[in-house]
């Protein structure tokens, strides 16, 4: 192959994979968020919609550092609770906290596909069937994990005397979730809830979202483009 193209391929390579740089939110502290940023860019993820496998590895990857969010989980045993801890335009990361015998209720992603790891405590996923009537349920226990594409329907409940923790991924970045109710007929959507609103509705400990300054952004972005 002629070095010109070679060069073109691997420039066009690296733009493709530094493009989300330049958008970055957080609700974590800066020096967290930068910390976390610095994890993800090591996985070499790809722009667009991630694969199950690579929403898998981002779960995991964080899920592998709890220095990086433990002490950020929300103390109580009521509701549910959410936290940012990555946001770029290809994919999101959640932090989630569910209080004793909280529970999700039936919900699609708006689109989005996902994956979620229980860090603590434990968690019972029930999830429409193939046959889009039925319900399937499995336990999680801290460590163990799952993926789902955007059709996926489920309502996860924490297990009655025990808070959990679980890290949540969602590509792309969820809008808003679809409400359902779990008729004779299947599964009719009741509601669409917009993501921010949903948010809004339990802000976590006063925490903004907030932006990382252009320094970081560019720091990040020429660290990169040298690699």
């Amino acid at each position: 192959m002629p070095p010109g193209i070679a060069l073109a391929r691997e420039t066009e390579r690296r733009n493709v994979m530094s493009y989300d740089t330049w958008y970055v939110q957080s609700e974590a502290p800066r020096i967290r968020a930068d910390a976390i940023l610095d994890l993800l860019e090591g996985l070499d993820l790809f722009g667009g919609r991630l694969s199950r496998h690579d929403l898998e590895r981002v779960a995991l990857g964080i899920a592998a550092r709890p220095e990086l969010y433990e002490d950020l989980v929300e103390e109580g045993e009521g509701g549910q609770s959410w936290l940012l801890l990555f946001r770029n335009p290809a994919y999101e990361v959640t932090l989630v906290t569910w209080g004793h015998d909280n529970f999700s209720g039936w919900h699609d992603h708006g689109g989005s596909s996902g994956a979620f790891v229980v860090t603590a405590g434990v968690l019972e996923e029930r999830h429409r069937a193939t046959d889009y009537v039925g319900i399937e349920s499995r336990v999680f226990s801290a460590g163990q994990y799952r993926a789902f594409g955007p059709d996926h329907v489920h309502d996860v409940a924490g297990v009655p005397g025990s808070a959990a923790v679980s890290i949540n991924v969602y590509s792309p970045p969820l809008r808003g979730l679809t409400f359902y109710d779990h008729t004779d007929f299947g599964f009719v959507a009741r509601e669409f809830i917009p993501d921010d609103e949903r948010r809004a509705s339990s802000a976590a400990a006063g925490a903004s979202v907030h932006l990382l300054d252009d320094s970081a952004r560019w720091r990040h972005r020429d660290r990169r483009a040298i690699s």
